[in-house]
């Protein structure tokens, strides 16, 4: 983990010139291949360095320069960009500090790009900001707002990011070592808050002080009713599924084919929403969309109609295709919360057994989340344990997939890889179950192995 550098917008702006030469380390990450592309616009020159051969097929035609991670920075170089998955000993960081070089956060560098936009929007929470992010990036295109948006996955186009012709910058902003504190939004939205990112904050009481300065530092405020408290001065406004609040749900109604509800502001319906993607977390998103761009100034029945064909981003409950009479979805939920939530909207799909393949993020988040992962799979009828994922970590802490399979009980069983998963789960698979592939990590790489046993319908 390397911590951002928290310059902002202002402090950015004093290390580059309009010529700047910036070099972005992990080129190829979905966040900072966008920012590379958006540092085009700008007028900055832009190169950078990957670990994966394949990056540069991603970028030819650019302009933008892809080189093998380590191979020394080039003359030239103004500042290098990093992520928190950069170790803090990897070499360019050194070769950095010789030359004289400075150091900027992907966050901060975004601040700086989106600083002279009158329209900011942030979207932070614990689970939800990529499809919150999506959610809104279709409801101000759709709206004529022509957004400029940075996402931490995709858009419901496939894009990660949008380069717009309109005065509103878009962000999913994340808390993961406080990047959210970056910016300077003058719409602030917050999600929701569970302790996550153990490997940086102390305890949920740190996590919630952070949460606290990114309100403070927002024109206009939108929350959970439940975190109300956190906004001591500005605008305030609050969304809930069917409690008080500025905007609610009422009369929920969930099928096969979405969700049906009434939305609900200042005690009067102002229109019926239909939302083509099934869990109740996804109407909570809408809520908090409808009721962001509402401050921004778009109307509700506009958010409703462009939601109402809206597709959630890839690997959110996405599915995959049909084999052996089963439905299979793919899914990025890796903390309990989500997980209970995917599960729960895939539960009323499955007219027979539903099916886990997890793989948990970081040894950390698995240690100190083991009971609540266990709890949370145990919904399922089977899971099938995969060795976890260690992203930026190498201490594994006491606990493995194995650890994780006994907390879970006799309905989970820890198996050694992709392949062998693909495999148990193809085996099994009979008509009416529901197959899920889950975890943050490169779980999704079982279907390269499913194609194998079987035709895709």
């Amino acid at each position: 983990m390397t911590k951002n550098t928290l310059r902002g917008a202002d402090g950015t702006a004093r290390l580059l010139s309009p010529s700047a030469f910036l070099w972005f380390l992990g080129i190829g990450g979905v966040g900072m291949s966008s920012l590379a592309r958006l540092a085009l616009r700008y007028g900055f020159r832009a190169a950078g360095e990957d670990r994966r051969e394949e990056v540069g097929a991603d970028f030819a035609g650019t302009g933008i320069g892809v080189f093998p991670e380590g191979k020394g920075l080039p003359d030239g170089v103004s500042a290098v960009i990093y992520t928190a998955a950069a170790p803090p000993d990897h070499p360019t960081f050194f070769e950095a500090a010789r030359r004289g070089i400075p150091l900027i956060s992907r966050s901060d560098l975004l601040s700086y790009f989106m600083k002279d936009s009158p329209t900011r929007v942030t979207v932070a929470g614990s689970h939800g900001k990529t499809t919150v992010t999506a959610m809104l990036d279709r409801i101000f295109t759709r709206a004529g707002l022509s957004p400029t948006t940075v996402s931490g996955g995709t858009l419901t186009d496939g894009a990660t990011f949008r380069v717009g012709a309109g005065s509103l910058f878009l962000v999913e902003a994340c808390e993961y070592t406080n990047s959210f504190l970056s910016f300077s939004p003058t719409h602030a939205l917050l999600l929701n808050l569970e302790y996550d990112h153990v490997d940086f904050f102390d305890d949920f009481s740190s996590l919630v002080a952070s949460a606290k300065t990114y309100l403070a530092g927002a024109g206009t405020a939108i929350l959970p009713p439940s975190f109300a408290s956190l906004r001591e001065t500005g605008e305030t406004l609050t969304f809930s599924p069917d409690g008080d609040a500025d905007l609610v749900a009422r009369n929920v109604r969930e099928s096969a084919a979405g969700t049906r509800a009434e939305l609900v502001c200042s005690g009067e319906t102002v229109v019926n929403l239909f939302l083509p993607v099934p869990g109740r977390h996804n109407l909570q998103n809408a809520l908090a969309a409808s009721l962001t761009a509402h401050a921004v100034g778009v109307p509700f029945a506009a958010s409703a109609a462009a939601l109402s064909d809206f597709r959630l981003p890839d690997r959110r409950l996405t599915l995959r295709g049909t084999w052996g009479g089963a439905l299979w979805y793919d899914d990025y939920a890796h903390h309990p919360s989500e997980i209970a939530a995917s599960l729960s909207a895939l539960r009323p799909l499955c007219r027979g057994r539903l099916t886990v393949a997890f793989q948990s993020h970081t040894y950390s988040r698995t240690k100190a989340e083991e009971s609540g992962f266990a709890a949370a799979l145990r919904q399922s009828d089977r899971v099938l344990v995969l060795p976890i994922y260690p992203a930026r970590e190498t201490d594994d802490l006491g606990v493995s997939n194995a650890t994780l399979a006994g907390k879970i009980g006799d309905a989970a069983t820890a198996v050694p890889d992709f392949e062998t998963a693909a495999f148990e789960m193809k085996k099994a698979a009979r008509p009416g179950d529901v197959m899920v592939v889950m975890g943050a990590g490169d779980v999704n790489e079982i279907f390269n192995f499913l194609g194998s046993f079987g035709e895709k319908a």
